[in-house]
C-alpha cells in the first residue's frame, strides 16, 4: 500500500525531500529498534497507538496523520464511533503532533476536545503534484463518465459510492447512449459486487473496470473523461476527487467529510439519490459551453490555489521543525 496510495507515496516523497532517510513499517516491533529512528510518523489512530507508545518509552517524538473516518457520528455508527474516539484520546496522549487532513475531522474532533490547539493539532491538506494533472485543452474531453476506488474490499466499495455512480451512469446513459463509464482501481472482493451490479442493470457494454492500472494511464482516463462521480457516504479527504478537478473534470460529489475542502463549491452537490434528475443536471451542464467552460476553470483555479505539493511540503517543513 505504501506503493499504491498516493497519500502515502507523496507523504514519502515529501519527508524524503526534507532531508529525512524514511524506514517503511508495518510491524510494531520495528518500534523497539530505538537506535534506528528519532521521529514514529504514524498513520491512522488505532494500530497506531501500541507504535507510538513504544517510541515515547524510548523517548522519540511522534506525528501522527491521516484521515479519521470514524470520528464521524452519522457514518460510522454508536459502536465503531466509540472505539475510534477512545483510541484517537489514547494516541494523543503520546502524539506531539496530530496533523489533520481535513475542516471535517478538526469538527469531530471538536465534538470530545473543548480545543483544538494549532500548535497540537496543525491542519494540512493532502496535496497533488498539480502539474501533471492539470487540463488546458478544455474542448477536447470525451463522453466518459469516470469514478476512482480501491475495490479490495466491499466496504469500501459501499463508502466511495461506486454502487450509486453506477445508477447516476444508468440515468446518463438513458439521455446519451454515446457515454461510457470508467471504473479505476485494483479488483477484489469489492469489485465482485461491482460487476454483478454491472451485470444486472444491463449496463455490460458501456462499464469498463481497468483493474489497477499505472500513475500515467490513469492521468491520461482523468483527462479524457468529461465527469468524475465521487459519491461516497463518507471521504476523509478526496485526492482522487482533487485529482478529477485539475484534470478538467465536472466533479459530481456528495460534500461528504474531506469532499468540502477538496471540492468545495466546486462541480454537482448530490444531496438525495433522484439521479434521473441529478443527470439531467449533468447533461445540460454539459452542453452548454461557456457554462462548463467556466465550472472547468474554477474547478482547476481550486486546486492550483489549494492543493499543490509545495503546500504540504512547506507546512510539514514547519511542523517538523517546531518539534
Amino acid at each position: 500500500m505504501f506503493s499504491i496510495q498516493k497519500f502515502y507515496k507523496t507523504d514519502i516523497t515529501i519527508l524524503k525531500d526534507l532531508g529525512y532517510n524514511v524506514a517503511l513499517s508495518n510491524s510494531m516491533v520495528d518500534y523497539l529498534c530505538f537506535w534506528k529512528y528519532d521521529i514514529a510518523f504514524i498513520y491512522f489512530y488505532r494500530y497506531g497507538l501500541i507504535p507510538a507508545m513504544l517510541a515515547k518509552l524510548f523517548f522519540k517524538k511522534v506525528v501522527f496523520t491521516g484521515g479519521i473516518d470514524y470520528l464521524d457520528r452519522e457514518y460510522a455508527g454508536k459502536k465503531s464511533y466509540t472505539t475510534q474516539k477512545l483510541f484517537f484520546i489514547l494516541c494523543n496522549l503520546f502524539s506531539d503532533k496530530s496533523i489533520l487532513v481535513s475542516n471535517s475531522d478538526a469538527k469531530n474532533i471538536k465534538k470530545i476536545r473543548k480545543s483544538l490547539p494549532p500548535s497540537k493539532f496543525p491542519l494540512s491538506f493532502h496535496v497533488i503534484n498539480y502539474e501533471n494533472f492539470e487540463y488546458n485543452e478544455i474542448l477536447g474531453k470525451k463522453k466518459i463518465f469516470c469514478t476512482i476506488a480501491w475495490m479490495l474490499r466491499s466496504e469500501n466499495v459501499i463508502r466511495k459510492g461506486v454502487d450509486k455512480s453506477i445508477l447516476l451512469f444508468k440515468e446518463i446513459y438513458k439521455l446519451d447512449p454515446q457515454f461510457r463509464m470508467v471504473i479505476v482501481g485494483p479488483k477484489g472482493e469489492g469489485s465482485k459486487l461491482i460487476e454483478k451490479m454491472i451485470s444486472d442493470e444491463k449496463l455490460g457494454n458501456a462499464v469498463t473496470l481497468t483493474g489497477e492500472i499505472d500513475e500515467k494511464t490513469k492521468i491520461s482516463i482523468l483527462k479524457d473523461s468529461s465527469v468524475y462521480s465521487q459519491l461516497s457516504i463518507y471521504e476523509g479527504f478526496g485526492i482522487a476527487a482533487i485529482e478529477a478537478l485539475a484534470a478538467g473534470n465536472i466533479v459530481v460529489h456528495t460534500g461528504q467529510g474531506g469532499l468540502s475542502d477538496a471540492v468545495g463549491d466546486n462541480g454537482i452537490l448530490v444531496k438525495n439519490e433522484n439521479y434521473q434528475e441529478t443527470s439531467k443536471k449533468i447533461i445540460q451542464l454539459l452542453s452548454n459551453e461557456n457554462l462548463k467552460q467556466k465550472m472547468i476553470l474554477k474547478g482547476i483555479k481550486h486546486v492550483s490555489e489549494n492543493f499543490r505539493y509545495n503546500k504540504r511540503l512547506d507546512d510539514f517543513k514547519n511542523i517538523f521543525e517546531s518539534i
